[in-house]
């Protein structure tokens, strides 16, 4: 019987990539809970590998280890917490709609309160480590200003400090979030049903609405 000797066919380059992008994104996925849970210090190579099933090596691979891998974690986090706000958008909208970007992306605000204790990547672990958090205070910059443009057009009070407001809006956001034994304190079991965010949201946008309201009586 005449059999097929034909060499099989080398993988194509289109579908190596295609491949190469599918574990990259396996492995950022898995890698985002356990830096949520354990920080950058605490996280291991190992959970991550074994959590997104794939050799440890691959990490180093595609990410130059550990410190590479979580880079790529905060960038692609925090381009979904921060989208450039609308200029033409009320400020309530946008306030309220960043409390849902928080909730949706928890372990990213949760990675980004580690970050905030400390607990990163030694300095010069990673070159683009230092550009990031560069990128991040240009952009915080960028909101600063369209913020004080909102003042100017009559949207804010004129005594508020648009670097002030900026980081109060943080932080309301982020409270549920990072602060959920407080929540529950005060709303009881209510603070854990899942509308719980979207009325969060209402309540700072009817909060930063008056503001405005407050802002035009002035």
């Amino acid at each position: 019987m005449a059999t097929d000797k034909r060499p099989r066919r080398a993988p194509q380059e289109a579908d190596r990539r295609r491949d190469s992008g599918r574990t990259r994104e396996r492995i950022i996925n898995a890698a985002v809970g356990e830096f949520s849970a354990h920080g950058y210090s605490g996280a291991r190579v190992t959970r991550i590998a074994r959590a997104a099933g794939v050799n440890a090596q691959l990490i180093s691979y595609h990410f130059d280890g550990k410190a590479g891998l979580y880079q790529a974690v905060l960038e692609r986090g925090t381009s979904a917490l921060d989208p450039l706000p609308a200029p033409d958008k009320p400020l309530s909208d946008i306030a309220a709609d960043y409390v849902r970007i928080t909730g949706r992306n928890a372990d990213i605000t949760r990675l980004l309160a580690w970050e905030g204790l400390g607990d990163t990547p030694e300095a010069g672990e990673h070159a683009d480590i230092d550009r990031h958090g560069q990128g991040r205070a240009e952009f915080m910059r960028r909101i600063v200003e369209q913020l004080r443009d909102r003042r100017s057009q009559g949207e804010l009070p004129a005594d508020l400090d648009a670097g002030h407001l900026l980081l109060a809006l943080y932080a309301m956001a982020s409270a549920p979030v990072l602060l959920p034994q407080v929540a529950r304190q005060i709303f009881g079991e209510a603070a854990d049903h899942p509308d719980f965010q979207e009325t969060f949201a209402r309540q700072v946008a009817c909060l930063v609405a008056h503001l405005r309201t407050d802002s035009a009586a002035s």
